[in-house]
């Protein structure tokens, strides 16, 4: 039993073996891609791609793509996941991803809105602070939310539990990697045992050269979608109450998540 998840602005899933194949997609927003990120980009030179935050400094350290030396220019997937999921287990931000605990890398704006710097302007590639604030982590938390109660409900739907799940493929181009501790910390991808897990990379790009490149990969790609059955989200009773319950970090219902970090 294998469940198959394309990050990126549309969340596609797919579950089942060879079988029977269920398939459904969700809009989680242009977030894990960079966008609608203050300081987002794509996963190019310059991007923090990971990120370790000690608890007691609150000093960051991270890895940039590119060569060494490499300034930073922006946050791009990957490195936004890291990020939040350091966050909260610092107890920089609580659930909600607001933050509550103040210091040299936390400002605030005229509004009160608060914000960590990873780095000053004058660390930076681009002369101008890198920074997340509570918008974007806020924008990140409905997009990891649409991708948890997808996966929820698609399962839900054969009636089954995650236990059930032999091997979880994660796909997107959202940088070089991606670190499943952090991502089922925060509540993005259910918790499972880490060694279920594979990051295969930008999926789609490849599998469009394949069937560029041959028939037999256009064959394929016929006979698996004439044998998927697609479920419909919104039309579904309970996603929208799975929805709000998943806008968390990780969740509401920490049963869920027994093994991720539970600071608030």
């Amino acid at each position: 039993m294998s469940l198959f998840i394309d990050l990126g602005t549309n969340g596609e899933l797919v579950f089942g073996n060879r079988d029977f194949l269920m398939s459904c997609a969700c809009s989680a927003g242009p977030a894990f891609e960079g966008g609608d990120i203050s300081c987002g980009m794509r996963a190019t030179d310059g991007a923090v791609e990971a990120c370790v935050i000690d608890k007691e400094t609150m000093e960051p350290s991270f890895t940039v793509v590119g060569d060494e030396g490499q300034r930073i220019v922006g946050i791009c997937g990957s490195g936004i996941i890291d990020i939040i999921a350091e966050l909260f287990r610092c107890g920089i931000i609580n659930a909600k991803g607001l933050f509550q605990r103040e210091g040299k890398r936390v400002k605030r704006d005229q509004h009160g809105m608060g914000r960590y710097v990873l780095a000053f302007a004058e660390e930076s590639e681009t002369g101008r602070e890198i920074s997340i604030n509570e918008v974007d982590i806020d924008n990140f938390i409905r997009a990891k939310g649409a991708i948890f109660s997808a996966i929820d409900t698609l399962l839900k739907s054969v009636d089954m539990e995650v236990e059930m799940i032999d091997h979880v493929y994660v796909a997107g181009g959202i940088g070089s990697g991606i670190n499943m501790k952090n991502a089922v910390s925060i509540g993005m991808l259910p918790d499972v045992d880490l060694q279920k897990y594979s990051y295969i990379g930008n999926s789609s790009l490849t599998g469009a050269y394949a069937m560029v490149l041959g028939d037999e990969a256009n064959a394929k790609c016929t006979e698996v979608g004439a044998n998927m059955t697609y479920l419909e989200l919104s039309t579904y009773p309970g996603y929208m109450d799975s929805f709000v319950a998943a806008c968390f970090i990780p969740h509401t219902d920490r049963s869920l998540f027994p093994n991720s970090l539970q600071e608030a």
